[in-house]
């Protein structure tokens, strides 16, 4: 018999999600089975595998140690894929504000948010070496739920990220993030006395393969085979000196290079960015300057366990 304790990082998760992280090669049917077989139970009970699991629960499982092992096992999540060696080397990151829930990190630029090459790392495998040099998470807990990264920064925009640290910080967030209830301010510097004062719509097609975003003012004018998405971008110059614009930028809708793209096409691109203005490479620029500074929160009733964060407004 094997013994699992349900707690903060992983709680508020249906159980049967919960033993498919513990046994991800098992099938669902193979699961159900022993659930009505009381080869699982949950809190010494007869358990139905749709119940949601509190800190403190206890989920006993009644099988060999073979059966176990091989039910256990995986590929997709290894505790040797040097999420320590990784925090120790990567360097510029800094937490800038934690909760028990997630914590916001200050990715700079060049660090990809997530890897796009299983060999190589990204700010998310920082986050979880972050998480366990600080003993929040262990072996087994990373076995039972994964933190993340939550909004994503290009590779050259640095800035604000949010990271989970628990099962329930991810859910809360992800939702949060999706309905826009948190709102994400940008900092820019563009080329030009900017004119550009309000909201801006417009719609957006990326090209997937030459990973580039075209804007486009009306749906008429993009080609017929062309998926799009409608993006919003607020606008707010804050200062005009020698020939650049300072801005900020509410990001409304998050779309692929959405801020990028949008000013390109606005006739304000961004300085130093290679990928959107043919005259960048004589700026002598680096990375495009672009800088996710500050994240708003909702106002939140004060009945609820994250009232603390009530219009909380993080910056760097």
């Amino acid at each position: 018999m094997k013994e699992f304790i349900v707690n903060k990082t992983n709680e508020n998760q249906r159980l049967d999600k919960y033993l498919k992280r513990i046994m991800p090669s098992a099938s669902n049917a193979f699961l159900y089975k022993m659930l009505r077989k009381k080869n699982i139970e949950l809190n010494s009970k007869r358990a139905l595998g749709k119940e949601i699991l509190k800190n403190g629960d206890s989920i006993k499982v009644f099988l060999s140690d073979e059966t176990f092992l091989k039910m256990s096992q995986t590929d997709k999540c290894s505790f040797d894929d040097g999420y320590l060696d990784i925090y120790k080397k990567v360097k510029g990151v800094e937490v800038i504000f934690e909760h028990s829930d997630f914590f916001v990190c200050y990715k700079p630029e060049g660090l990809l948010s997530q890897k796009d090459d299983k060999n190589g790392y990204s700010l998310n495998e920082w986050c979880i070496g972050y998480l366990l040099s600080t003993h929040f998470i262990d072996e087994k807990s990373l076995s039972e739920f994964k933190p993340s990264v939550l909004n994503r920064l290009d590779r050259n925009t640095r800035g604000l990220v949010i990271c989970s640290k628990t099962l329930k910080g991810s859910q809360r967030l992800s939702s949060m993030i999706a309905k826009r209830d948190i709102k994400k301010y940008y900092l820019t510097s563009v080329n030009g006395d900017c004119n550009l004062s309000g909201i801006y719509k417009a719609y957006l097609s990326k090209d997937e393969k030459k990973n580039v975003s075209h804007i486009y003012d009306d749906i008429e004018s993009i080609p017929e085979d062309a998926k799009y998405s409608p993006i919003t971008t607020g606008i707010e110059k804050l200062s005009y000196k020698d020939g650049i614009s300072e801005l900020e930028i509410d990001l409304i809708t998050g779309k692929s290079h959405q801020i990028r793209a949008h000013l390109a096409h606005l006739g304000y691109p961004i300085v130093g960015d290679v990928k959107y203005d043919k005259n960048a490479k004589d700026s002598g620029k680096k990375f495009q300057d672009l800088k996710a500074y500050k994240i708003v929160f909702p106002e939140l009733d004060e009945n609820d366990e994250w009232y603390s964060l009530s219009k909380k407004i993080i910056k760097c």
